[in-house]
């Protein structure tokens, strides 16, 4: 009876993500223009850092990560506000960049050091995809802990840790469906105007799949099991 209810109880916090997600999505669509701009300025970037070798990785690793950033702070302003304006995205590449290169810092350090010990053992490539795997589990929250959380980089992965490992049945289901809706639109072959239609589409779907991921954390953040039967008890 206990498992039904919890079954329940997920559906009606799915149902409520989902169409407030779906919602401001389509309330926010013109947010969908930053996805082309964050590809123009990563081209732009790129031609340039060609030419100037290291230092161009570095400055294209932090044009990345701004970008990044940016994207960030528009869904938190869309999950906390309802709202994104033009003010917004003209000040969100700074907001979160230094936590963006931490964390992609941590993970430099990582792999980095881990890689080459791992390649040396038998069947490192299969260790290596279990590693990348345990990570993308383990730390699936960091994107919303940054710019719902405000914790240093070290803590942020501390707290996706706790995170996951106490609500990973109610996080993941719906998680996983969106991630392979998502791969299905990116992998249908499309050439020419179609392609620039593709990309908007995909733009409003990762948009209302990362808002849909900040709702459902606020959600389950700060609550446990028995707390949300209680509510669907109590119809709320």
């Amino acid at each position: 009876m206990q498992s039904v209810e919890w079954f329940l109880v997920t559906l009606s916090i799915y149902r409520r993500v989902i169409v407030r997600a779906a919602v401001l999505a389509v309330k926010n669509w013109p947010v969908l223009g930053s996805v082309f701009v964050y590809s123009a300025i990563m081209s732009v970037s790129a031609s340039v850092a060609i030419m100037l070798g290291m230092v161009g990785g570095f400055l294209l690793s932090l044009v990345w990560a701004a970008c990044v950033g940016s994207f960030l702070y528009l869904v938190e302003m869309i999950v906390r506000t309802s709202k994104v304006t033009i003010a917004d995205f003209r000040q969100s590449f700074g907001v979160y960049l230094w936590d963006v290169v931490g964390i992609s810092f941590l993970s430099w350090v990582f792999f980095t050091l881990a890689t080459p010990a791992i390649m040396q053992m038998p069947q490192g490539n299969l260790i290596l995809l279990f590693v990348w795997i345990v990570i993308l589990v383990v730390f699936n929250a960091v994107p919303e802990l940054i710019y719902l959380g405000h914790y240093s980089a070290v803590a942020l992965l501390s707290e996706s840790y706790a995170f996951t490992t106490a609500n990973w049945i109610e996080w993941f289901p719906v998680n996983l469906i969106a991630g392979a809706i998502l791969v299905a639109v990116w992998s249908v072959p499309v050439d020419g105007p179609a392609a620039y239609a593709q990309q908007a589409v995909l733009g409003l779907l990762v948009y209302f799949v990362m808002v849909m991921r900040g709702l459902l954390f606020i959600e389950l953040q700060g609550s446990t099991h028995r707390s949300r039967a209680f509510k669907y008890r109590m119809g709320a």
